[in-house]
């Protein structure tokens, strides 16, 4: 019996796209400042390369108000605020294009988990609105990546498959897909799996299996790693 693979994604950035997040999050985080700094202050923040030793929009906007002296419990209030309203007209996301449509071919092959450092409020009602709630297995909000991955990654190994697959099925190989090398993918690496870094920044360092600006490039490689007819080298 050929091993069942892990497909792991990562949720922000790889899941959940667009700036409406990051927007949501910076105006909450910034709303004490003058007027005329705020408008300045968004328009920095949200240019991706105004900060190249950001981790992602999130961080890039943390920086930044720490600059202008906002603290770090207005800065989880304003994250907090920014997961609050995910999803709404204030901080709207779309899905990359055809997610759905390979997540369906891939469980046919693959258990398919998310892992997210955000809280879960609100991950439950969101990935229902993207259409996406019923295609993944296991769902881990809160996960401390990239310092937690190890635990998660062992409590997957251990933990039965999903019922879909024969009783006596066994793990095969993993491979986590997000857009932070450092946080996402890194981790995984360094256990020995396979990995995909969607997005334009590759820090220096990073060795991915694979790698693309958009997601929906990869689905080819992806879904034929599942298979098992293609199996990147770690």
């Amino acid at each position: 019996m050929t091993p069942t693979p892990t497909l792991i994604f990562d949720f922000d950035g790889t899941v959940a796209l667009g700036a409406g997040p990051v927007r949501a999050y910076a105006l909450a985080a910034v709303a004490g400042i003058p007027a005329e700094q705020r408008t300045d202050f968004l328009t920095r923040v949200l240019d991706e390369h105004s900060d190249a030793e950001a981790l992602d929009g999130y961080d890039r906007v943390a920086r930044a108000a720490r600059l202008l002296g906002v603290t770090e419990q207005e800065l989880s209030a304003a994250y907090l605020h920014s997961r609050s309203v995910l999803g709404g007209a204030e901080a709207p996301i779309l899905a990359p294009r055809g997610l759905r449509e390979f997540l369906e071919q891939a469980r046919a092959h693959a258990e398919i988990v998310l892992v997210t450092n955000a809280p879960a409020a609100g991950i439950d009602r969101v990935l229902r609105v993207l259409g996406l709630a019923p295609l993944f297995d296991r769902v881990i909000t809160q996960a401390g990546k990239p310092a937690g991955f190890p635990a998660i990654l062992d409590d997957l190994r251990a933990a039965p498959l999903p019922e879909r697959f024969a009783a006596d099925a066994t793990r095969g190989p993993v491979l986590s897909i997000g857009d932070i090398w450092e946080n996402d993918l890194a981790p995984i690496r360094e256990r020995g799996h396979h990995t995909a870094l969607v997005g334009t920044r590759i820090p220096a360092g990073a060795t991915p299996d694979l790698a693309a600006e958009r997601l929906e490039t990869l689905y080819p490689e992806l879904l034929a790693w599942a298979r098992g007819q293609v199996v990147p080298a770690p």
